[in-house]
């Protein structure tokens, strides 16, 4: 998640997709002279050769195939990008059943290859990706249609955000869903989803009305409040435990430019913003409209770290009054409120190959200054510590604090409910990331590791001091979480049981939970212990 807020803020950034919200090699997967002719002969890779046997050859890219780069470098991150035995790559829900039948055949007897799946590639955390297996690439799976009649917009796992609004908008509607047009679909719903709209819709996933799902055993299903009720409430935050989602039918709304206007302050405010930041967080449901980023980035060539305050209102109000205390506070810089659409606020890009972006997920604390400011005073330990170990010039950092009204789980218990469990507590949260990104190449895997290790170290610090004033949440938001964390452990255990009951009772064999090992999966959550790497 820090990282997505990188692309907000990192220069040297480069384009990831092109008007259409495609990615390259989507754009080229059509063309003849990319589609890669495979025989029958065999490729050395029993998995490989099971999808050509499945006359699946015309979806099958091996490292010859001239695509086969370029999907590599699908994955948003550039130390997330693995090269499998081969991709496949689906267009249609049809081909995911054979897809899955043929791997699930393949995978019987020994061997120790595995299957990813992956929509938008966004993932920092390895879930979406592999080495030792195939992967699965979603993207050709990317339209995105709207249905006046049933006022259902649908929406293409494998689709950008990006696409997805342009789209919508040409229908005068718009969906919950990513701040960055270049993150995909599929893995942020089944997260749950923030979004700007948040404080008022809650998450993404609530605002499903519809999956469709193909399940382990290679049937197509759908989850709705009337027909596989279960599932598609623990689809709702539940990640990758149950199927591979191919559509979402999502609940829209009329299409309204939003607008943002963003603030640079000096550090020596720093106990002033931080009050704005309680305060913004604890409004009432008249201020739903609004959303408020919070970003402290060290900046090398300055030797300083500055606070970068993002002022978002979703119903195109360029003064609203939830920011006035804000605009109180001396900036250093600011970029005044600019009204624009959804699609051209989440024209977003991607890292450079010569970055590397280093954290250990997110911690929720209370809405409450105290614990904020030990956040912050922690955060400067970090940058010393980095400081101190790797050249300066090679790294910045970046911490965000996002609002959590407890509001949004009023609306999601309205929608139906979600796994995320936010209702149990009826108090105001904040979720705080820190990270740090290595620029140039000029650092070593070491230089990783240790930069890891600080960020954890750091958290678990946070984590002990929040529970002493009662000030911790026990709450990990999955969609931002590293793999080291514990986010479906952090749902509760009434949520915890209905996960695993359910990704039981649609994938019996455990196809998901064994032959895709990516992501958070339901079985590594120990039975009526609460997660300890969560606030």
């Amino acid at each position: 998640m820090l990282f997505t807020i990188a692309t907000i803020l990192i220069p040297k950034l480069i384009k990831f997709y092109d008007r259409a919200g495609l990615t390259l090699y989507a754009a080229l997967a059509f063309s003849s002279v990319t589609a890669q002719e495979v025989n029958n002969a065999e490729t050395g890779y029993p998995p490989c050769d099971a999808l050509i046997q499945a006359n699946l050859s015309h979806l099958v890219h091996l490292a010859d195939s001239p695509l086969y780069p370029t999907l590599v470098n699908g994955s948003w991150a550039p130390d997330t990008r693995k090269s499998p035995f081969c991709f496949v790559l689906p267009t249609t829900t049809k081909e995911v059943p054979q897809t899955i039948i043929a791997l699930r055949d393949a995978g019987r007897g020994a061997g120790d290859w595995h299957i990813a799946v992956r929509s938008g590639g966004h993932a920092t955390d390895h879930s979406n990706n592999i080495d030792t297996g195939v992967a699965i690439d979603l993207t050709q799976i990317n339209a995105t249609t709207y249905n006046r009649e049933t006022n259902i917009a649908s929406v293409g796992t494998g689709a950008r955000w990006g696409a997805v609004y342009a789209d919508l908008l040409e229908h005068d509607v718009s969906v919950m869903g990513g701040r960055e047009g270049v993150v995909g679909v599929g893995g942020l719903v089944l997260g749950g989803g923030v979004s700007w709209y948040t404080p008022k819709r809650a998450f993404a996933c609530d605002s499903v009305v519809n999956y469709e799902v193909v399940l382990g055993n290679g049937s197509i299903v759908n989850a709705n409040p009337h027909s596989n009720r279960d599932l598609w409430k623990a689809l709702k935050g539940g990640g990758a435990n149950f199927g591979i989602v191919t559509r979402f039918d999502m609940e829209p709304f009329p299409a309204q430019n939003i607008t943002k206007a963003t603030t640079v302050i000096s550090m020596e405010h720093l106990d002033e913003v931080l009050d704005a930041v309680v305060g913004f967080t604890s409004l009432d449901q008249s201020f739903e409209d609004n959303y408020l980023l919070t970003v402290f980035n060290y900046d090398q060539a300055s030797d300083s770290t500055a606070i970068t305050l993002t002022e978002v209102n979703t119903a195109n109000d360029l003064n609203s009054s939830a920011f006035h205390s804000l605009r109180k506070i001396p900036t250093l810089r600011r970029i005044p409120a600019k009204s624009m659409s959804l699609a051209e606020s989440s024209d977003g890009s991607s890292l450079s190959d010569e970055m590397r972006t280093v954290g250990a997920g997110p911690v929720t604390v209370a809405n409450d200054h105290r614990i904020l400011r030990f956040i912050v005073d922690q955060y400067n330990g970090f940058v010393k510590n980095i400081k101190e170990k790797v050249n300066p010039a090679n790294f910045s950092t970046i911490f965000d604090l996002q609002p959590m009204p407890f509001r949004v789980a009023d609306y999601s218990v309205s929608k139906g409910g979600n796994m995320l469990g936010l209702e149990r507590n009826n108090h105001d949260r904040v979720i705080a990331a820190v990270g740090a990104i290595l620029f140039g190449g000029q650092y070593s895997d070491h230089d990783v590791a240790l930069i890891y290790q600080l960020s954890a170290a750091m958290n678990d610090r946070i984590i002990a001091h929040a529970k002493s004033p009662g000030l911790s949440e026990d709450w990990v938001y999955l969609a931002y979480s590293d793999a080291q964390q514990d986010p479906l452990g952090s749902y509760g255990q009434t949520n915890v049981n209905h996960i695993r009951q359910v990704a039981h009772k649609y994938d019996p064999k455990g196809f998901f939970q064994k032959r895709v090992p990516g992501g958070f999966k339901i079985d590594r959550v120990e039975t009526g212990k609460k997660s300890n790497n969560s606030l």
